[in-house]
C-alpha cells in the first residue's frame, strides 16, 4: 500500500483480534505435524498482528507484519506444493488466490470509500465510513485470516500425500 495507507479507528481494528482463533489451530496443526519452521513464523504473525491491531499507525509494525504474513503464505504453499495430493494442492492455490483477490478488492473498494467520504464529511457520512470500515475488518476477517488458515489445516488432514 502506499504511503497514504488507511488508518482503522482502534475500536473497529481491535475486531480483528476475534480472528486469533484461526492463528492459533493454525499453529495446533502446525505442532502437531512438526511443521516447526511454519510454526516459528505464526507465532512471530501472531505477535506481529496483535502489535498491528492495537496501534495501525506504526509503519514499521505494518510493514513487518504484512511481510510476515506473505512468508507464512509462501510457508504453507510451499508445504502444500510438496506434501499434498493434486487436489490438496488445487483446494490450497484456489483459496489462496480467493484470498488474494478479496484482499486486493477490499483494498482497492475501501481506498475509494474514504477518497469519496472526505471529500464531503458530514455526521452522517462519519457514521457512514465507520459502518464501511467495521464490515470491511469482518470482510478481511474471513477472506485473509479464516479462509487460508481453515484450508490450510483440512488440505493438511485430508489431503497430505
Amino acid at each position: 500500500m502506499n504511503e497514504n495507507r488507511i488508518i482503522i479507528p482502534p475500536e473497529i481494528s481491535r475486531l480483528s483480534f476475534y480472528s486469533t482463533p484461526c492463528i492459533i489451530q493454525c499453529m495446533v496443526v502446525s505442532y502437531m505435524n512438526r511443521y516447526i519452521f511454519l510454526l516459528t513464523f505464526l507465532w512471530c504473525l501472531l505477535g506481529s498482528s496483535i502489535l498491528y491491531w492495537n496501534d495501525m499507525t506504526n509503519k514499521l509494525i505494518y510493514n513487518v507484519d504484512r511481510l510476515l504474513a506473505v512468508s507464512v503464505l509462501s510457508i504453507k504453499s510451499h508445504i502444500a506444493y510438496n506434501n499434498f495430493n493434486m487436489l490438496g494442492i488445487q483446494i490450497w492455490y484456489t483459496s489462496l488466490f480467493v484470498s488474494g483477490i478479496a484482499y486486493t478488492l477490499s483494498l482497492h473498494l475501501f481506498q475509494n470509500k474514504t477518497i469519496i467520504n472526505n471529500v464531503d464529511m458530514n455526521d452522517d457520512a462519519e457514521l457512514n465510513i465507520h459502518e464501511y470500515m467495521r464490515l470491511s475488518v469482518y470482510y478481511h476477517m474471513f477472506f485473509v485470516h479464516f479462509l487460508p488458515t481453515t484450508t490450510f489445516s483440512v488440505c493438511v488432514y485430508y489431503y497430505h500425500d
